[in-house]
């Protein structure tokens, strides 16, 4: 008689609970549940329930077996099919776990059961099984001797795997694809790092190459499918071994199971062309959750000219120090003050004949078109705490630089920049983080945006930084950031707008006014003036004045972009798009609103035309 399923789902959360945290992280010890093992397990097998290859009994196995949530959803998925024989494959490090597997599938009247102690990844032969079905552990491979042997001893047998840090899933998908005889289904969780990830390139085009990569189907974990943070991001991936991919059906940011458990889950059909297009360096996925999205991005791609790389307007680099192996050389600025250092207002701490010494620039001390957003108030590394600087031009970093070093290699570098936070979030207030800077040092929480050509005017500069702020560029961004970390591999397949001379002169005036603000910014203002395009404004600092220059760049830039007043509408819409621009100045009634002024821009722009 079976013991039911709510006993094994009982049996396996006091497995789960009885490890210590950090072994069940460790190990990646979070086993699948049924509600989800079993639409995955469903999907994958159906086609070949439907359309045997055979007479012979299907092989199914998991090479990670676990507590075996797939091989019993597998066995549930096939009692609507009884002719159809199947054999159960398991295999895991882990004893209990396969005990619990094989006591449960026995329960259940499984004709031919194999599980065993054993490897997935060394053991069993290629090309053995009809079905792979299986969430394997999700973590890196660790820093121990007896890890670095293990990383050792796998690398030759697999060829897909970047050249960054192993990972175990990565390892156990390419073993799969091993594993599977040609016209096998494959039905497997991943982490969403295989739909983004920089070292996660190799196997994307394996699966899109070699097989018919047909389902990637995103969570959120905001229902708490897996008892690990909320935010985390997984999916189900279905596919058939053999041939190549045209499309796959994809969906991103789904939390209810439900949906994948449906006959026909909600979905859009992402092409192949379409990957390439909107994503020709990385080949990561950009997270669109609806057709209209990806038709829209196709729309502005057609207008717009890379960001970086070649034929890029900009370079990028991760900050001029890095805040670890760099910390030798910063002066804590309290410390400095006491020792007699003064600010003057130019941005340079002076003290007698003692060497000057420079702000360093932080991620927290730059907002959206703000050079002095956050001031140091305590605390140092993870205790850092920052406010919000008083009076406003008020320059309180954490460290100083030495000056002398900085202006050594001047020449070398543009007299001006783009700082673009290096953290960030798609669904934060704003993903873009962007403010035109003179030439100052910044840390490795600010992304240096330089002209490919240092000696390139300021005026295209500036106007890139008004692209970057825009919303716009943010809602394309936002699609694309899988982490939290805005790096060269996610900004080289960005785009901004090609837009006219006159066009350029409007965006660098608007942004240059509302950027250098400060004493320590007149640098920029000489070079605008030497340049001929130095608008006659002073500095935007009232508070309403920059919200209206704001939705300018927004209206400019949309148009660039060829964004319609139904565009802007979709773009703008509100929590029912949970990376949307919702949370932007939150504190005003909802009209006064940023999104809501881009939108009303282009309603008066509609009725003008």
């Amino acid at each position: 008689m079976s013991k039911g399923k709510d006993t094994w789902s009982e049996e396996t959360a006091r497995y789960q609970n009885a490890l210590p945290h950090e072994q069940r992280k460790r190990d990646g010890v979070w086993f699948t549940p049924m509600e989800l093992a079993l639409p995955t397990a469903r999907h994958t097998l159906l086609p070949l329930l439907d359309h045997p290859a055979t007479s012979a009994p299907l092989r199914i196995c998991d090479p990670a077996v676990g507590g075996g949530s797939f091989l019993i959803a597998a066995l549930a998925a096939m009692q609507d099919h009884p002719k159809c024989l199947a054999e159960f494959h398991g295999i895991d490090l882990e004893q209990a776990t396969t005990q619990i597997a094989v006591d449960e599938l026995r329960a259940r009247k499984a004709k031919h059961v194999d599980i065993r102690i054993g490897d997935g990844l060394t053991e069993w032969q290629p090309e053995s099984f009809d079905c792979v079905l299986t969430n394997p552990p999700w973590e890196t491979m660790q820093d121990s001797s007896e890890a670095k042997a293990r990383v050792a001893a796998l690398r030759p047998h697999f060829h897909y795997q970047g050249k960054g840090k192993l990972y175990t899933y990565r390892l156990f998908l390419e073993r799969s694809l091993q594993l599977l005889r040609p016209g096998g289904r494959l039905g497997m969780i991943v982490p969403a790092s295989l739909w983004f990830d920089r070292e996660a390139e190799p196997l994307r085009q394996l699966l899109l190459n070699t097989c018919n990569w047909q389902w990637l189907f995103g969570f959120e974990n905001r229902e708490r499918i897996f008892a690990i943070d909320s935010r985390y991001r997984f999916g189900a991936i279905v596919v058939t071994k053999g041939g190549h991919t045209a499309e796959i059906k994809t969906a991103f940011g789904k939390s209810r199971i439900d949906e994948w458990a449906s006959e026909s889950p909600p979905h859009i059909c992402y092409g192949r062309d379409e990957l390439r297009q909107l994503s020709p360096h990385s080949g990561a996925f950009v997270e669109v959750e609806s057709q209209r999205d990806l038709q829209i991005l196709k729309r502005m791609h057609l207008r717009s000219q890379p960001m970086l790389g070649e034929g890029g307007a900009l370079t990028w680099r991760q900050g001029d120090f890095n805040m670890t192996s760099d910390k030798s050389k910063f002066i804590v600025r309290e410390q400095a003050e006491r020792e007699g250092y003064r600010h003057t207002g130019d941005g340079v701490w002076r003290c007698g004949d003692a060497p000057n010494l420079l702000a360093l620039r932080q991620g927290a001390m730059l907002y959206d078109l703000q050079v002095n957003a956050g001031a140091h108030d305590s605390g140092i590394g993870h205790r850092t705490k920052w406010r919000c600087p008083s009076p406003f031009d008020e320059l309180k970093p954490l460290y100083l630089v030495d000056e002398a070093s900085w202006l050594a290699t001047a020449k070398t570098r543009s007299p001006a920049r783009i700082g673009l936070r290096a953290l960030s979030n798609a669904t934060n207030e704003r993903t873009a983080i962007a403010c035109l800077l003179p030439d100052v040092p910044c840390g490795n929480s600010i992304g240096v945006l330089s002209p490919q050509d240092p000696s390139q005017p300021l005026l295209e500069l500036a106007a890139n930084t008004a692209m970057l702020s825009s919303l716009p560029f943010d809602w394309g961004l936002r699609m694309r950031l899988g982490g939290t970390n805005l790096n060269r591999f996610i900004l080289t397949d960005c785009i901004l707008p090609i837009v006219d001379q006159a066009t350029l002169k409007q965006l660098a005036r608007i942004s240059l006014r509302m950027c250098a603000t400060m004493p320590w910014t007149n640098s920029l203002w000489h070079i605008a003036r030497d340049e001929g395009w130095c608008p006659s404004n002073a500095p935007a600092t009232d508070p309403e004045e920059r919200r209206e220059l704001t939705t300018q760049i927004d209206t400019i830039v949309g148009n660039a972009y060829g964004l319609t007043y139904e565009d802007v509408e979709w773009v703008t819409r509100g929590k029912s798009f949970l990376k949307g621009f919702w949370r932007i100045e939150r504190h005003l009634p909802l009209l006064q609103r940023r999104p809501s002024r881009w939108l009303a821009a282009m309603t008066n722009r509609a009725a003008h035309l």
